[in-house]
């Protein structure tokens, strides 16, 4: 769906469908999380991502190092402070809780990152708004999570990421203790995961970016 008025209203990075494919950039932020998903000048028109690089980044960022990073932070995060299903707290519980959020990372990715996006014509990348003041570059890091661009370069609804967070958390009741299932608990996880989003929004948006934009064309 897409929003009247709002690519002129609020356009930042132009997705050019002319430009020729260009490979995933090979960056990071603050040195750990993959950029591939993060468009660095707003002012620089970009090449769309064709379907094969949707996937590949999901795939990317799911072999990635920083992966297994992110699994062991948030099981450590959850045997810590008793977050999300039961698994006990010794060290089986806590095998059962990296091996819990390791499929879940896995899901998001390949929900929000290729296949959604790819069957909606959506852009997954996050495009930074870069300049203004901060109270701004946070509220765009905030907006950013309900409203995205499609592959035309249009701002829209960003269905792929909250339906493909609420899949990923749907998915994860199939392999958690059944006494974790209820309404209230998926949706309080679905919740986490939008938040978890936005903090990495943010990052993306003050964060340093570890090597020049790669995917960008000046024309």
């Amino acid at each position: 769906m897409l929003l009247p008025g709002a690519s002129t209203c609020f356009a930042q990075a132009k997705i050019d469908p002319s430009l020729p494919e260009a490979p995933l950039p090979h960056r990071r932020v603050l040195l750990l999380f993959p950029g591939y998903e993060t468009v660095q000048d707003p002012a620089i028109p970009v090449s769309p991502l064709r379907t094969k690089q949707k996937f590949e980044m999901a795939y990317r960022k799911t072999v990635d190092p920083s992966f297994l990073v992110e699994s062991a932070m948030f099981a450590g995060f959850a045997q810590a402070t008793t977050y999300g299903p039961n698994f006990g707290f010794d060290a089986p519980g806590y095998a059962q809780r990296f091996g819990y959020y390791a499929a879940g990372l896995a899901s998001t990715n390949l929900f929000t990152d290729g296949l959604l996006p790819t069957l909606l014509h959506a852009d997954p990348r996050y495009f930074r708004k870069g300049t203004g003041s901060i109270p701004s570059r946070i509220w765009w890091a905030l907006r950013s999570e309900a409203i995205g661009f499609n592959d035309k370069g249009e701002q829209t609804v960003n269905v792929s990421s909250m339906l493909g967070f609420g899949m990923s958390t749907a998915l994860s009741n199939a392999y958690s203790p059944a006494s974790a299932n209820t309404f209230g608990d998926t949706m309080y996880r679905f919740g986490v995961k939008e938040g978890v989003s936005f903090g990495l929004n943010l990052l993306r948006e003050f964060g340093g970016i570890s090597a020049p934009e790669k995917h960008q064309h000046v024309q």
